[in-house]
Formats: C-alpha cells, structure tokens, sequence
C-alpha cells in the first residue's frame, strides 16, 4: 500500500512515514440548514457547499514528519525537509492535495484551527487531523 501525502505547487511534498490508521472517519455536510416556516413548513437555506471532513487518526507518527526541522522560533521548516507542522502553518486556509493510501487523490485543506497531537514516551505522536473537502 503506498504511503500517504500531501503536495501543493512550490512546496516539497511531505510524504508520511506511517499511514492514518483505519477504519477512518468522514463526515458529510450538505451544506444546507433546515428551518421551519410559521406555518410548519420545511425550508432549506444553503448556507455552504457541500463538503466531506475527513478525519485522519495517526498513531506511532515519527517526530521527523509531525515536526522534524522546523524552527519554532523563526516560523521556518529546514531546507530540504517537510513536516505536518510546516504543512499546517504554511497551508492554512489555503487548498492542496491529500494522497490517501489507496491512491486517491483530494482536493483538500485543514479543517480545524488548531492542531492537537499527543507527544508518546517512545518519541512519536499520536493524534487526529481534520480535512476538509470540498464535494459539491
């Protein structure tokens, strides 16, 4: 199975060590809300596009791709390497593409504001990272 990645035009591509672990998480929001008129009618207002959040669950992530490199105090990931951490800060807001493991490529970006990972005695991490595709 290949491996998961992220790419984007002018960026180096951070290509995962370990895939997301499986069975993963999605969720649909179509986009519309649902009111109801005073006369009990049902009325849909669009509100957004339809889009897809995927939840990628990582387990055993190595310190190399959650941050491997960057420099915390200049804002700044070392030449030639690429980590999550980088990829959140630089790409926030802003749409690139998620390789899954299986060979499917989506037009992606993060869908959450922050993010959490748990620091494990082994040196790895461990945590959930949301994205946001947009289907409709």
């Amino acid at each position: 199975m290949p491996g998961a990645s992220f790419t984007a035009v002018g960026l180096t591509p951070l290509n995962f060590s370990v895939n997301p672990c499986y069975p993963g998480k999605v969720t649909l929001d179509a986009g519309f809300i649902n009111l109801k008129s005073e006369g009990g009618e049902d009325i849909f207002i669009r509100k957004a596009d339809s889009s897809m959040l995927i939840a990628l669950s990582f387990s055993g992530l190595p310190a190399s791709d959650f941050d491997g490199g960057f420099d915390y105090a200049a804002g700044a990931q070392a030449a030639g390497s690429q980590s999550l951490v980088n990829w959140f800060i630089s790409q926030a807001g802003k749409t690139f593409t998620y390789e899954d493991p299986f060979g499917n490529s989506h037009s992606v970006m993060f869908g959450q504001e922050k993010l959490e990972f748990s620091f494990t005695e082994d040196g790895a991490y461990d945590g959930v990272l949301l994205l946001k595709e947009i289907i409709g």
